[in-house]
């Protein structure tokens, strides 16, 4: 799986759930069976999705996917399979990475306010988790910064 610097997904929709957010519904079942398979064959991802989803409409989906810049298409015997470009856990890193450097850009101090309101009532032990995330950058970027300035005498 390849890393694209380019975030392919450029829509977020606030009022879905899960990957809907950035993808459409069904897109998002897709990807979903397409992370869970691997590499599958359009039938693979209809067989995944079940009788409700016809072979056509999963294969336009998937082709608009690989349009997307999502999912990599490669001739397998007589069948195509879709190779997502990254893991799962990647493409979130990188959406939650784009979605919340926005608003802090966008909102400042206002944003990291409401995301530390959101964790408390969400989970309060991520705030705990958050604080040993800050306090370990603290130490990475003090520690980077001792050694450069070492360096520099």
């Amino acid at each position: 799986m390849t890393t694209n610097r380019s975030l392919p997904v450029h829509t977020f929709r606030i009022n879905q759930a899960g990957m809907a957010r950035v993808f459409g519904e069904l897109e998002a079942q897709v990807m979903e069976a397409v992370w869970a398979l691997e590499e599958p064959t359009v039938q693979a991802v209809c067989d995944y999705l079940g009788p409700d989803h016809h072979y056509k409409t999963v294969m336009t989906v998937l082709n608009r996917l690989v349009a997307k810049g999502v999912l990599t298409r490669q001739r397998r015997s007589r069948a195509f399979v879709y190779v997502p470009r990254q893991s799962r856990e990647a493409f979130l890193s990188r959406v939650a990475q784009a979605i919340i450097g926005g608003l802090v850009r966008d909102f400042g101090s206002l944003a990291v306010a409401q995301f530390v309101e959101a964790l408390d009532e969400v989970d309060p032990q991520q705030l705990e988790e958050l604080e040993r995330l800050v306090q370990e950058r603290r130490r990475s970027r003090s520690g980077a910064g001792e050694v450069g300035h070492a360096s520099a005498s």
